[in-house]
């Protein structure tokens, strides 16, 4: 088999401004040279002509939950539990199909129910189905009492299918829900730490002891595995990171003292804002003589309640809003990532996500650096991915237009797709 040969485009390497007249060639799965100028071809290599378009890596959404997505349109009492569990996988097929054609090359999971993200990956793998490398994720572990736990309003169903959610409490019930996830395939473990981003506003009480988040970390490392956690809270944010946790997801109330610490322990931070944006823009567009607002809390509430509760959410945007730039000032590492598969965030649209953090003060360039190098550095193999370098794995996309500049050339302008060294995409 001959090699692949890029020539003729602009190069973004995941780091470095743009530059033309970069030859990039491809032989099995990585990459084995990256020349400046051309590079000789033989008689059974492929040349691919960019005619100036953008070759750039593969990107990385480091939040994604595959089994969100078009269902009945009932109301479930816990999330995952909206329809049976092969109509879930075929929707988490579909959303991997989206992800590879919109240039995700890799993602990492977000929770999900029936141990969806370790089967889409096999699928992936023997070939049912197209679609990015996954690091699959647990269900969310939440504690007795969590907001998150829908069976706090669904108790008389008694439920034993729980969804997407794992009740676990305790230190020594968290190091046996660690080990058996991770034992039946899962790659990252997921904790719910804190109340808070979008539909309700933060709280610092934590649902979890810092002894049980710890454990948690402990018993995930010892076995090669990472640690998430949704994690709004100021407290929890410090919490997470002085156990280390991996991934920090949302951090809305973040301030200097979890800046510092999330550096020191070398975490990412999945913003996730688009979700809260979008929430806020049907909250505030919603009509009250149409009745009670259709999202709660959990539990029933007064109307006023539902009032200061969607206040809160908006003000705590705003808080989120006012950090990123210090945040990203600091030095925090910041990635891609949302809550895709609700109607007023479809999977497929992941530049809108990005869109937000332009509209917010972060360049093209910068958001495709977090696409690009931050999200193989939350995968811990930047050694392997995130980067255009000489042997690593050819994750490439070929994007009309440049990024670094129009973050909107990725919504149509994607060419080509190759993961692995193979064609996803091509054309």
């Amino acid at each position: 088999m001959g090699r692949v040969i890029f020539s003729n485009g602009m190069l973004f390497d995941g780091e470095n401004t743009p530059r033309s007249g970069t030859t990039v060639v491809v032989e099995g799965r990585h990459i084995r040279a990256v020349e400046d100028g051309p590079v000789e071809a033989g008689p059974e290599d492929r040349v691919v002509d960019l005619a100036g378009r953008t070759l750039m890596p593969g990107m990385i959404l480091c939040h994604f939950h595959t089994g969100f997505g078009p269902d009945s349109g009932g109301a479930p009492p816990v999330l995952g539990l909206n329809r049976p569990a092969a109509y879930l996988g075929m929707v988490a097929a579909k959303n991997a199909q989206l992800a590879i054609d919109n240039g995700v090359t890799s993602i990492i999971g977000s929770s999900n129910g029936d141990l969806l993200d370790v089967c889409l990956k096999e699928a992936i793998l023997l070939g049912l189905t197209r679609g990015p490398r996954i690091v699959a994720c647990t269900r969310e572990f939440i504690a007795s009492g969590d907001p998150a736990d829908g069976t706090n309003h669904a108790w008389h169903m008694e439920l034993g299918n729980l969804g997407l959610i794992r009740r676990v409490d305790g230190v020594d019930q968290m190091r046996q829900a660690v080990r058996e996830e991770i034992g039946r395939g899962c790659e990252i473990v997921k904790l719910s730490i804190s109340r808070g981003h979008g539909a309700a506003p933060t709280t610092e009480d934590l649902y979890y002891t810092p002894e049980e988040i710890r454990v948690a970390v402990e018993t995930a490392h010892s076995r090669g595995a990472l640690v998430r956690a949704h994690c709004p809270s100021r407290r929890g944010v410090i919490e997470c990171a002085h156990a280390g946790v991996d991934i920090i997801d949302h951090a809305d109330k973040i301030d200097d003292e979890g800046i510092e610490a999330v550096i020191a322990a070398d975490a990412t931070i999945t913003p996730s804002m688009l979700w809260s944006e979008r929430y806020l823009q049907f909250v505030e567009s919603w009509d009250a003589s149409m009745g009670p607002f259709p999202v709660s809390a959990g539990l029933a509430e007064a109307p006023w309640e539902t009032e200061e509760r969607l206040a809160g959410a908006r003000e705590d945007y705003e808080y989120t809003v006012r950090m990123l730039p210090r945040m990203q000032e600091a030095g925090v590492r910041l990635a891609l990532g949302d809550d895709y598969g609700f109607p007023i965030m479809p999977h497929g649209d992941y530049v809108a996500e990005m869109e937000v953090y332009q509209k917010h003060g972060v360049s093209p360039h910068e958001i495709m650096r977090w696409a690009t190098q931050n999200g193989a550095e939350a995968m811990q193999r930047l050694d392997e991915l995130g980067t255009v370098a000489a042997g690593k794995l050819a994750d490439l996309i070929v994007v009309d237009g440049d990024p670094t500049r129009d973050l909107s050339v990725l919504r149509d302008g994607i060419n080509a797709v190759m993961k692995d060294g193979v064609f996803e995409k091509d054309g």
